[in-house]
């Protein structure tokens, strides 16, 4: 999670959707498959020298490889996130190098969600953000839920325009230490209480 500056919450934190991991996925088996199959269809001896030993270690050495492929694509997946906080957007990623890109709720002027069939089914899409003084628009791509992020952001974007904190507590199962006012913990007659946004209900939000 990235640093936080004083004052500010975390909303909601979400990564890019599992099935980003299908097409990766179906090329490891593919390369997998082949080259099994290419070592099992190779003679086991040359000139009446025995390979089984050198078939042994390329068999290994084509699993490794594809393994590594696998992991390099899944390390790539788990280091980037999308944070959306009550200040900004905040976009990580980066395996050895970290690259941070934040966006200011102030800044930010609408935002559209794209989603095919299959990804409305599946629940994951692009978030295309246009904000202030950015040549052309940021395009978060393939997050899960885009909808709830887009949902929280407007919520997000209004609660800082009017001055209050954002209105609910838990907001899904993409949230990673979401935030919640006190105004959802306990009575807000209590001291330290406050309200939601105006025009906002009180309550939970419904990967």
């Amino acid at each position: 999670m990235p640093q936080l500056m004083p004052g500010e919450h975390p909303i909601r934190v979400t990564r890019q959707h599992w099935t980003i991991f299908i097409p990766i996925g179906l090329v490891c088996a593919l390369a997998l498959a082949v080259g099994l199959v290419l070592l099992a269809v190779t003679p086991s001896t040359v000139a009446g020298h025995s390979i089984t030993t050198v078939k042994t270690f390329i068999g290994l050495g084509i699993v490794v490889v594809v393994v590594a492929v696998f992991m390099v694509r899944w390390l790539q997946w788990r280091t980037q996130t999308f944070m959306l906080t009550d200040h900004r957007i905040v976009v990580r990623r980066g395996i050895l190098s970290r690259f941070t890109e934040s966006i200011a709720l102030d800044r930010i002027q609408d935002s559209s969600v794209r989603q095919r069939l299959l990804a409305r089914m599946l629940h994951f899409g692009d978030v295309e953000i246009e904000s202030a003084g950015a040549d052309g628009s940021e395009v978060l791509p393939h997050i899960a839920d885009p909808s709830g992020f887009s949902n929280d952001l407007l919520m997000a974007i209004e609660a800082r325009r009017t001055g209050q904190p954002f209105p609910g507590g838990t907001c899904g199962p993409a949230i990673h230490g979401g935030y919640a006012p006190p105004s959802v913990q306990g009575d807000p007659a209590q001291p330290g209480g406050y309200g939601p946004a105006p025009g906002y209900p009180r309550g939970h939000d419904g990967l």
